[in-house]
């Protein structure tokens, strides 16, 4: 970017800018290429398309970026054409794998070694499709140019299988995306706004995507796509700038400026309304024991000046503003009394900051209340000096950081700019170095009290049929905002920092230990007293990692504890321990700068404990296992809590669900004892818990220190940890609760090949889920083996987007996974396909053939060495000393070294990869399974 920093003032980027344009922003002066200095080409063609190229010498070796920028996005379509940009993005990648795959050569063999990667995204107002390539005059190179000048020339031809394919992924990157989740929050967000087309309920949204033939496709696309509204930037370690900028003069040079619709800048509409309130019930809700009310509050921008440089500087004093208030918004004490979850969206569809609560339907009041209260205080008290300075100074420290010779960097800055429709003559950096070094404390409280005085504008409410909230009218809601001057809380104070108090300390003797021995790892191995092992290994200039670790789970349990022991981490985590609630926990290691999560868990087969902190933090490290491991805190409210944090957990896991509980099930029906939790037996169990049980499992699972094996890794002193670990791990209580090995350990697979389908809530009567897997036996010590599995899943991933882009099968996504149970030594290689119902049979058929040509014909030499140059070592291998400490104490397994994984590697042939699929991916190891929507669950 040190060539950026010098841009010097050109026709083509003279223009006065203005923030929300009405016109596209791409219709600048012409002029014909200028040198700016070296490295740097641009200009403006006669029909008004802008170019940028950028070489630097520092990214030689690395792929040169070419992206083209399109002036069009969702705030474009209209009533029926929802999402219709998103799916003509889809369009020319679908043609350009079809023009690959029809032709052959470099570009089928870029496809195939999996070096072309190439995306697109769509946004509000721009179009983004992104391509790499080697050099300038290549195959591909020249390919790119071929296809980007065809989508803004008006030459886009998809064929009709094209359409009706892209139908399909199109859909399942929806469902991919939860969008069917999203619905009712773009519901209110339409009426907020109407920025973009209405959303289109879930259960019709595949219809609605069908709808997109060619006709209304290009319709949309006649609209929106010319060349005066692109711009295209080619960003590497380009040798012949010159010769890059004729090449694109003769790929677009030609084309013709042809007429625009006019375009209107809807958010500018939005910032003239009148304040709103827009009230919605929820349109289906699940039938669980509690809801929930969804409240969106918008305190709305200033329309910006029309001068860039002041523009600018009017963004970044939002975006400190935003910043500063969400720093105060989250040192809100919590409680277990009001629950609640409160989201500061950053996204800025629309030019607000927006605060959303989530909160229990009849708790609104309260929750609105106290957020209210710490903004009114922050209104009248506004941000001290010490708050102020430290975002100050991690802004001017991160302009001082940038790396301006980093491609990514360049990459970055590029794309921001573009999308925020800024011109790129500015050297932003140094102008916003200028603004933050001119500004006062007094200046930004100023601004943020008026920014707080004047909203919140809108208020969005979205809640269950027959709440309450629904029949509020919007003077009494507003009351609400009304706190009276006495309603401050209490936000400052000294914060905690000692983990342990010096009179609990003083309580716990320093226990006998003894090294017994040093590993085969190098690590020293000390007893302790009450029959626990450590085994440490330093690290100069490491982290301290904590794991210790038991060979007793929920497998060793009964069976109707069985599903509980999964819950014992969850509820010690948000219960808290010692004298700590889980708010003053993450509250207390956030000052300590150790990370607050989870500390604790439970699998099928063993229990443990993973905690990480820096290296001056050894004995804060061990006081917390002390905790975590002795005194979890019995809290009533907190139990309450819990159970209402699950509710939400539920609602919207942070993983997919019908995936997980597709591998849940079909994990099952491989008699494998690691099957997991449903994400509907998860919540039930959660509700059906009581507080004393959970307390027993977690004496029977945790609280037996002689059978535990501590592994410590990181920066420290053998003599300086040795006093501590006798004072705090040797003091570990020991519990008189035993637990009960009643079930088998399961070894065996199912015999013969086995399909099976399973409804699960959440999917919809069109959607499927699909896995093909296949499972064999692998030893624990057979490294080699798992190098196999690995190398097969490889091989074959590189012909799945076939299914796609060949077979016009209609796929978004194809996951392929393969892994080693070690518990149960297993081999499992599997094809997750999301797709849409009565597309299966062809799916399965599908992977038969592909897996039968490699069968019959083995990969290339040159596409094996792309896959082992990209080879995973590390998962073989393990990523630190503790990860093989684990594996030895655990398993008695001693992992490969690099080295002879590498050299195994080296020496496997194409041959070789067809030997192993021909012996492992047989029928006899083969299980299909599909989760399917069931209509009864889904509606």
């Amino acid at each position: 970017m040190q060539d950026i920093k010098r841009l010097k003032s050109l026709n083509f980027f003279s223009l006065i800018y203005i923030f929300f344009l009405v016109y596209s922003p791409f219709t600048y002066g012409q002029t014909e290429t200028d040198t700016i200095e070296t490295g740097i080409r641009s200009g403006t063609l006669d029909n008004g398309m802008r170019y940028l190229i950028h070489s630097n010498k520092a990214w030689e070796g690395q792929n040169v970026s070419m992206n083209l920028y399109v002036n069009t996005g969702h705030e474009l379509e209209v009533d029926g054409q929802t999402d219709i940009s998103h799916y003509l993005e889809h369009l020319p990648f679908a043609i350009f794998l079809d023009e690959a795959t029809a032709a052959g050569g470099a570009l089928l063999d870029a496809v195939h070694s999996g070096k072309f990667p190439w995306q697109g995204h769509t946004h509000a107002r721009h179009t983004c499709y992104l391509f790499l390539f080697d050099t300038v005059g290549s195959e591909i190179y020249t390919a790119e140019l071929d296809l980007l000048s065809r989508i803004i020339g008006g030459s886009l031809k998809p064929t009709p299988e094209n359409l009706a394919a892209e139908h399909g992924s199109f859909y399942q990157e929806y469902i991919h995306r939860n969008g069917p989740l999203g619905y009712d929050e773009e519901r209110l967000f339409w009426n907020l706004s109407k920025i973009y087309a209405p959303p289109v309920r879930p259960e019709h949204y595949y219809e609605h995507v069908k709808g997109f033939d060619w006709d209304a496709v290009s319709s949309f696309y006649k609209d929106w796509y010319h060349p005066q509204r692109a711009t295209l930037m080619m960003v590497g370690a380009i040798t012949d700038l010159d010769q890059a900028a004729q090449d694109i003069k003769a790929y677009f040079g030609k084309l013709k400026a042809t007429p625009a619709k006019k375009l209107d800048h809807p958010k500018l509409e939005y910032l003239r309304r009148p304040n709103q309130l827009i009230q919605l019930e929820q349109l289906e809700t699940d039938e669980l024991e509690l809801s929930e009310t969804n409240i969106d509050l918008y305190w709305r921008n200033q329309i910006p000046p029309k001068s860039e440089p002041k523009a600018l500087q009017h963004k970044w004093m939002y975006e400190m503003l935003y910043a500063l208030i969400g720093d105060h918004l989250r040192q809100i004490p919590g409680n277990y009394r009001l629950h609640y979850k409160l989201g500061i969206d950053k996204e800025m569809r629309l030019p607000a900051l927006r605060l959303n609560f989530t909160v229990f339907t009849g708790k609104e009041q309260e929750a609105v209340q106290q957020v209210i209260a710490a903004l009114n205080q922050l209104k009248k008290q506004g941000v001290d000096e010490a708050a102020y300075q430290k975002y100050r100074q991690r802004e001017l420290k991160a302009i001082e950081g940038r790396d301006t010779n980093a491609l990514g960097s360049v990459l970055s800055t590029y794309d921001q700019r573009m999308l925020a429709e800024e011109s790129l003559e500015f050297d932003q950096l140094a102008l916003k170095k200028r603004w933050l070094n001119g500004l006062s404390c007094d200046t930004v409280n100023s601004e943020l009290k008026a920014f707080l005085n004047a909203g919140p504008q809108d208020i969005g409410i979205l809640v269950p049929k027959g709440a309450a909230v629904l029949n509020l009218s919007e003077a009494e809601f507003r009351s609400w905002l009304q706190q009276p001057e006495g309603d401050n809380i209490e936000i400052s104070g000294v914060p905690q920092t000692k983990i342990l108090p010096d009179s609990l300390i003083a309580q716990l003797p320093q226990v006998e230990s003894k090294i017994i021995e040093t590993d085969t790892l190098g690590g020293r191995v000390m007893q302790m007293a009450n029959g626990l092992r450590v085994v440490l290994y330093p690290q100069e200039g490491a982290p301290l990692n904590l794991h210790g670790f038991r060979n007793a789970g929920a497998r060793n349990l009964n069976k109707e504890d069985f599903i509980k022991a999964k819950l014992v981490p969850e509820w010690v985590h948000t219960s808290g321990v010692g004298a700590y609630s889980h708010f003053e926990m993450q509250r207390m290691l956030t000052n300590l700068g150790m990370i607050y999560g989870k500390a604790l868990y439970v699998n099928q087969e063993e229990s443990g404990i993973k905690l990480k902190a820096p290296a001056e933090r050894l004995e804060a490290l061990l006081q917390l296992a002390y905790l975590y491991l002795s005194a979890p805190r019995e809290d009533p409210g907190a139990f309450t809590y819990w159970k209402e944090d699950e509710y939400f957990f539920y609602k919207r896991p942070p993983y997919g669900r019908e995936e997980n509980d597709l591998q849940v099930l079909s994990k099952k029906e491989l008699e494998g004892p690691n099957a997991g939790l449903t994400a509907l037996a998860r919540y039930e169990a959660v509700q059906q818990s009581t507080m004393s049980e959970l307390k027993q499992i977690y004496l029977s699972l945790f609280q037996h220190p002689q059978e535990f094996v501590f592994l410590l890794s990181g920066d420290f002193k053998e003599a300086e940890v040795l006093p501590l670990l006798e004072t705090y791990l040797g003091n570990l209580p020991v519990s008189i609760n035993q637990v009960k090995r009643e079930e088998e350990e399961v070894n065996t697979l199912p015999q013969g090949t086995l399909k099976k389908a399973f409804a699960i809530p959440g999917i919809l009567p069109s959607d499927l889920n699909l896995k093909i897997q296949y499972t064999y036996p692998v030893a624990r010590d057979d490294w080699k083996a798992q190098v196999n599995l690995q190398l097969m899943r490889d091989v074959i991933h590189t012909r799945l987007w076939e299914l796609r882009h060949v077979k016009k099968r209609g796929l978004y996504l194809i996951q392929a996974l393969a892994y080693t149970d070690l518990d149960l030594q297993r081999g499992n290689f599997a094809i997750i396909l999301p797709t849409v119902a009565g597309m299966e049979n062809n799916l399965i058929k599908d992977m038969q053939e592909l897996v039968s040509r490699f069968k019959e014909h083995p990969i290339s030499v040159k596409e094996l060495d792309a896959i082992k140059s990209r080879f995973y070592i590390v998962g073989i291998t393990g990523k630190s000393i503790i990860d093989k400490g684990y594996s030895h104490y655990k398993w008695d397994l001693q992992l490969p070294d690099p080295e002879a994984v590498k050299a195994y590697l080296e020496g496997i042939s194409p041959r070789d990869i067809q030997a192993f699929i021909q012996e492992k991916l047989i029928p006899k190891h083969r299980y299909i399974f599909m989760g399917k929507g069931d209509p009864e669950v889904s509606n």
